[in-house]
């Protein structure tokens, strides 16, 4: 099996031409024609995560966040971006981004979402774009404190911020896995109770969650899910070895 069929399948459920203007998903470096190994699934990519790819053997590594978002135009090997290029090279490892095509596909990143959740009834937010990305669903009658704390323990952060009155009793519930507080707007004009996305800015919170309760999670353990849900996904449809580098919400300090 080559390490083109595993992508072909992924571009099949998920295809690039789902994916933002600005985004760039796909083959970031490497040969799609070698023969495959295993596979090594992360959110991002760093040396961590190439370290566990050598160590279990993948020649494939499938980030959520494109390594190489914008043009290239020096490799300096003493950098960090540079050694990890090097790295790659050296032991024949592929990479292959899945970005906002996996937010807005089906059984995406939002879907996947809302399914941790437990919300019913999910349809798109912003019905507006072409391919929709954010959704919203329903829960049973919940206070938006009661809503956060159950958000902390699905998502597995180490602590999230809630924006809006704790005692709202909320039941319709808008979400967008990443930075998705482009769609709080949407989220009011769907009468949604709640929003929940990340990197959500101090003053889009202050001037909006009079109008709706915005739960800030974390982009990282807003998305971090999907890793296993690319896993799952794999496992099913190939009998190779798979692994997720599963790491911890350490990119920010709760002290």
């Amino acid at each position: 099996m080559k390490i083109k069929d595993v992508i072909k399948f992924l571009e099949e459920r998920f295809p690039l031409s789902l994916q933002e203007d600005w985004d760039n998903s796909g083959l970031q470096i490497g040969n799609i024609e070698n023969d495959l190994t295993n596979i090594m699934i992360s959110l991002d990519l760093d040396e961590q995560t190439i370290q566990k790819a050598k160590e279990k053997s993948c020649n494939l590594i499938i980030n959520h966040h494109p390594f190489l978002f914008s043009s290239i135009k020096s490799i300096d090997l003493n950098e960090e971006k540079g050694k990890i290029i090097k790295d790659l090279i050296k032991n024949d490892i592929t990479v292959f981004a899945m970005h906002t095509n996996l937010d807005i596909g089906k059984g995406g990143v939002n879907d996947n979402l809302a399914k941790l959740l437990e919300l019913r009834d999910i349809s798109n937010l912003d019905t507006n774009n072409e391919n929709p990305m954010a959704r919203f669903g329903y829960t049973d009658e919940i206070t938006a404190y009661d809503f956060s704390k159950y958000i902390k323990e699905k998502l597995n952060c180490k602590g999230l911020i809630l924006y809006g009155d704790k005692d709202k009793k909320i039941e319709k519930v808008a979400l967008c896995g990443g930075a998705g507080s482009d769609f709080i707007n949407d989220a009011i004009d769907k009468n949604c109770d709640l929003i929940v996305t990340s990197d959500v800015k101090y003053h889009e919170a202050i001037d909006n969650c009079k109008k709706i309760n915005i739960v800030d999670p974390g982009h990282f353990a807003s998305e971090n899910h999907i890793i296993y849900m690319i896993k799952d996904l794999l496992e099913k449809n190939f009998a190779t070895g798979i692994y997720a580098c599963a790491k911890k919400d350490s990119y920010r300090e709760f002290i």
